[in-house]
């Protein structure tokens, strides 16, 4: 009972940590995604080692049976932490909560991404090989970083001039403009894309804006997926 006392303290941990953090910032230096992969992976980890003292003591029988209870309590709870905002399908909700901003590939090259509980799409996005989570705006005219995530990208903010204003939900600030030769998301990549960075505290998300969006064939909301269509 203590054992699984600590699993479900655990899970709750865990599935707090991700609905109280804002699906723009990171957790522990890793996106919503990364950081919901590798701790419920250590959870099932961690179910099969509770298990495993069953195994050394010759009572194989049962600790197979103790490890697939330990799956099926996991599957159920990550089953309940998926339907918290709506019901739909279930194999489809359990990946997009386990992994917010998860990009779906679909045929060709197209990525799928579900509308968040507040209405937002929060997208995985991939520069120069790190991914960070930025949000669709087609109000935006370009690309916006924050300078608090340049360096992750490899972008270095020391040789730029913020000479360009940006209207962000604090105001009027000032941005430095550059080249990004790749920008992706999913298997859809645009190249040469103009990203504005903003400099440091005047924005409180990335923004994945227009300088993006108008390289790709399409984009559109259907049944609160986005869709994009690369060319």
């Amino acid at each position: 009972m203590g054992a699984l006392a600590g699993f479900f303290i655990l899970f709750a941990a865990i599935a707090g940590a991700l609905v109280l953090t804002p699906e723009t910032r990171l957790i522990l230096g890793l996106t919503h995604g990364e950081f919901a992969s590798f701790a419920f992976s250590g959870l099932v980890g961690l179910a099969v080692l509770a298990s495993l003292p069953g195994l050394f003591r010759g009572r194989f029988g049962a600790a197979l049976k103790s490890i697939a209870v330990w799956l099926a309590v996991l599957v159920a709870l990550v089953g309940i932490y998926s339907y918290r905002f709506e019901a739909g399908q279930f194999g489809e909700r359990v990946m997009s909560e386990l992994m917010p901003g998860r990009v779906t590939q679909s045929a060709g090259a197209e990525a799928v991404i579900r509308k968040r509980a507040n209405g937002h799409f929060v997208v995985d996005v991939e520069i120069g090989g790190r991914r960070a989570p930025f949000l669709f705006d087609t109000g935006a005219s370009s690309v916006v970083l924050r300078a608090e995530d340049a360096a992750r990208f490899g972008i270095d903010t020391e040789i730029l001039s913020f000479t360009i204003p940006v209207s962000t939900a604090n105001g009027t600030t000032l941005s430095a403009e550059t080249i990004v030769p790749r920008v992706s998301v999913g298997a859809i990549a645009a190249r040469n894309v103009r990203v504005l960075i903003a400099q440091r505290g005047a924005l409180q998300e990335n923004l994945l804006g227009m300088s993006f969006l108008e390289k790709l064939a399409s984009y559109t909301v259907e049944n609160n997926r986005l869709i994009l269509r690369g060319k």
